[in-house]
């Protein structure tokens, strides 16, 4: 019966993910600018190169998992200071994909794997080395899918082309004025570092021409790899392979690769198991249990020190304290994961490492320990942008019936969202904790 009920909550979430269903509805628009209205692309045009006076913070590359397999460059722009909110410019460039060439337009299936299925629609957080986590702002109202003040993802996703930068925008709760930095986390990366927050009227400059369109970089060669088979159900085989072992202030981060040698026919319907997911303390809520909580890291110069498990943040499930996993959650965005050869690129975060740590083992539990991994550390994103510059520009409003899909690289500065809305959306503000019992 369990697997029946997950069966139906999947098959209504592919409804709402991929073709929009009764949700689009409801739900069909974005905002309106005060000023003007974002144009249409005109699907018959190559797309406009990149605006070279785009700022450009961070930016990291990804493929697709749910079958595409789009190389997609993701880049982080600013994040800006408001009176009462903090708004993150961030953008999505295909680059590469079977069958694809420049320009042409993505099914409308495309999954970036950052789609939120509870409140705030986006898996997007930002980061206090200090311990603080701020999740974007959500609507007071269930009749709208307590959707964030951003751009939704549903609708984005289904309008991409090869080649065409789109930039987005999500809106935060206020930061701490004596905080000038946050870290930046799209939940499948290692989190953009030391990011700048941008004072009120100001927007960061472009110390040097931007180019996102430009060609992906080359391939990383993988750090370890470990093939498996499940005690539980010996006829699925998959592999982890360890791609990087990031180090920042105050936190730990693991990119993996998961791919499934052989169909996994129960991917989806149930959680992942150990190695890849984690087992989780009796009487301890958790708001999603299919989530890569499994390995572990350990100093490799400590190899009978207690190993470092996934960090979380405190959250809510039906007015209880609950947990939610700083890692990747797997679902319909990895469904290549279902069939062999399918795979899809994960990350977990954990507590900061020992100072001076050079290399660490990775505990894959009841499976393998992959040793000697070499530790690198996260790029300063400070230095990637110039001196910010006074701007006053046009603001919208989130009208459910006017959808414009983002922004061009070449309408930067973006505008903002309007304050007046401010007052129909939630504020979180979570604190990294590790998982009680464990």
């Amino acid at each position: 019966m369990a697997a029946v009920q997950r069966l139906v909550t999947v098959i209504a979430a592919a409804c709402l993910l991929v073709s929009g269903c009764s949700y689009a509805k409801q739900e069909p628009g974005l905002f309106r600018n005060n000023a003007s209205q974002s144009p249409t692309t005109d699907r018959s045009a190559p797309p406009a190169p990149t605006n070279p006076e785009l700022p450009v913070a961070a930016e990291a590359e990804w493929t697709t998992a749910e079958g595409l397999r789009i190389t997609t460059r993701f880049a982080l722009h600013a994040v800006r200071r408001l009176a009462d909110a903090t708004v993150v410019d961030w953008s999505v460039t295909p680059l590469a994909a079977p069958g694809y060439a420049r320009g042409d337009r993505l099914p409308s299936w495309t999954d970036l794997g950052l789609s939120r299925t509870s409140e705030g629609d986006v898996n997007m957080f930002l980061l206090d080395p200090s311990g603080k986590g701020y999740r974007t702002l959500s609507h007071q109202s269930r009749r709208l899918f307590n959707r964030c003040l951003c751009t939704p993802l549903w609708l984005v996703q289904q309008g991409l082309r090869m080649g065409e930068t789109r930039m987005l925008q999500a809106t935060f709760p206020p930061l701490p004025a004596a905080l000038d930095f946050i870290d930046v986390d799209l939940i499948n990366l290692t989190p953009f570092v030391h990011v700048p927050v941008t004072p009120i009227g100001q927007v960061p400059t472009a110390p040097h021409p931007t180019n996102l369109a430009r060609p992906p970089s080359a391939v990383h060669p993988t750090l370890a790899q470990h093939v498996f088979r499940y005690r539980q159900e010996p006829r699925r085989v998959q592999s982890i392979a360890i791609d990087r072992v990031v180090v920042a202030p105050g936190r730990t981060s693991l990119e993996l690769t998961i791919k499934s040698v052989t169909d996994q026919s129960t991917f989806i319907l149930e959680p992942a198991l150990s190695p890849i997911g984690g087992i989780f303390p009796d009487g301890v809520d958790v708001l999603n249990r299919d989530v890569v909580s499994g390995p572990m890291i350990r100093p490799h110069a400590d190899a009978a020190g207690k190993p470092t498990r996934v960090s979380w943040l405190t959250t809510a499930v039906a007015n209880r304290k609950a947990y939610e996993c700083l890692c990747s959650q797997l679902g319909l965005w990895a469904g290549s994961l279902r069939r062999e050869g399918g795979q899809a690129s994960v990350a977990s975060n954990y507590p900061a490492l020992p100072a001076g740590t050079r290399t660490v083992d990775v505990i894959l539990p009841g499976v393998a320990t992959l040793s000697d991994i070499p530790v690198v550390e996260a790029a300063d994103s400070t230095a990637q942008l110039g001196p910010p510059k006074p701007h006053t520009g046009d603001t919208w409003i989130y009208y459910s019936d006017d959808p414009p899909r983002g922004w061009t690289t070449a309408q930067w500065p973006t505008p903002l969202p309007d304050a007046d809305q401010l007052k129909d959306y939630r504020f979180f503000i979570e604190n990294l904790t590790p998982l009680p019992g464990w």
